[in-house]
């Protein structure tokens, strides 16, 4: 959920018919939202959800909140889940908290602060040091408590951490992806390819296990490992067997590797990856880093940073099996950071727009120590099981100091 800090003014009359309809249906079928809020317009949308500024009619110094209107076809379980979040969780450690939440038969609406905040992009690209460590820290902190109760938030990106620059404000917000997730290990016995998907009774061709007729599902153990592991073929003892299915919920660009890779066990460590990939972000001041537009996409990014050999490695814990064409060598993180913080830097000199604060600051701060780029490397660890936690995040030698 991308929730801006001021209303929608487009100047399209379809649109702002529309936002009347919308908060007409809200104050129609909750009165009494009517009765306490005055409600001013839309700020954000997304997928499962409308988000509206409204201030309380009893106030007298105007207190803003952000009204969430959840669409009718969320799934009861999805908003259960989310409610659940913003009650046990907000309210501390810079996650949103709930003060209100409304519902009439089909229509469920939380009620939250309201935080004025910047967008991402406008201060990406020359956030100083210690703004970055702040920055970090704060959201590490919110993560922290978050996992706290065994919740993976699952979308972890800039849009969904408010950060007011002038107060020095953070917020996490939007658990409508929440999950919950257990401790417990669940390692696969045989390794998959991610690759190939495939549907029962379809593909029977070419069975390259199959040399005298289709192999019979007794419901015994398969103790022999078929031989098209690895094949762009698949055979028909792995077609008997049951499709498995993973958690895909987040944003593009932000997925974790064991996401990418269809791995059922995931842990709070995605959004660890997440944070890792806005830290990233800042870093080499580019936004958006990843620009994938499917998991193979993204997965193919992500090996351009950190090789062929270590992405297999990677795969092969989750029992998977990547294949590449080629060899592909890992990059220095650090050097790439830095190379593109400068392009992006000397780019922004030549751009008349640039205001001449921000092209000083750029030139005196964006010097980051040996110890963020440490932190960075072990956000974006590939494997989950040795990725960094909030907890230790926390105590590293960038965020201590």
């Amino acid at each position: 959920m991308n929730i801006v800090s001021s209303v929608n003014n487009s100047g399209n009359n379809v649109d702002e018919e529309n936002e009347k309809d919308k908060i007409s249906y809200l104050i129609r079928k909750l009165p009494v939202l009517g009765n306490l809020f005055h409600i001013h317009g839309k700020i954000g949308k997304g997928t499962f959800s409308s988000v509206f500024l409204a201030t309380l009619k009893t106030s007298t110094n105007q207190r803003k909140f952000a009204i969430k209107h959840l669409v009718p076809t969320c799934h009861p379980r999805r908003i259960e889940r989310e409610l659940q979040c913003l009650q046990d969780i907000g309210g501390t450690d810079y996650v949103v908290e709930l003060d209100l939440c409304l519902r009439s038969a089909e229509c469920i609406v939380f009620v939250m602060p309201y935080m004025k905040h910047d967008r991402f992009a406008e201060y990406v690209h020359d956030m100083t040091v210690d703004e970055t460590r702040n920055y970090m820290k704060a959201l590490l902190v919110a993560l922290r408590r978050v996992h706290k109760f065994n919740i993976i938030h699952r979308d972890v990106k800039p849009s969904n951490f408010l950060y007011n620059r002038a107060m020095k404000q953070y917020r996490l917000v939007d658990f409508g992806l929440a999950q919950q997730y257990t401790t417990e290990s669940n390692t696969s016995s045989q390794a998959e390819t991610c690759v190939i998907e495939s549907q029962p009774g379809k593909r029977k061709r070419n069975d390259v296990n199959d040399e005298t007729g289709p192999v019979k599902n007794t419901g015994k153990p398969i103790d022999v490992q078929c031989i098209c592991y690895g094949k762009p073929r698949i055979c028909s003892i792995c077609l008997s067997k049951s499709a498995q299915t993973a958690p895909r919920a987040g944003t593009p660009g932000f997925r974790a590797p064991e996401v990418l890779l269809k791995f059922p066990s995931q842990t709070s460590a995605i959004d660890i990856w997440a944070s890792g990939v806005i830290m990233l972000c800042i870093l080499s001041g580019t936004h958006p880093f990843f620009r994938s537009p499917d998991d193979c996409t993204a997965l193919a990014e992500i090996t351009t940073i950190f090789g062929s050999t270590k992405m297999q490695q990677c795969a092969k814990k989750l029992g998977r099996k990547l294949t590449f064409s080629e060899n592909i060598p890992g990059i220095d993180i650090k050097l790439l950071c830095q190379k593109l913080q400068k392009r992006n830097s000397l780019h922004r000199e030549e751009d008349p727009n640039t205001s001449c604060s921000n092209k000083n600051q750029e030139k005196i701060d964006t010097a980051y120590p040996s110890a963020a780029y440490d932190l960075l490397i072990r956000l974006l660890d590939p494997d989950h099981c040795t990725r960094i936690t909030a907890e230790e995040a926390i105590n590293h030698t960038f965020l201590a100091d």
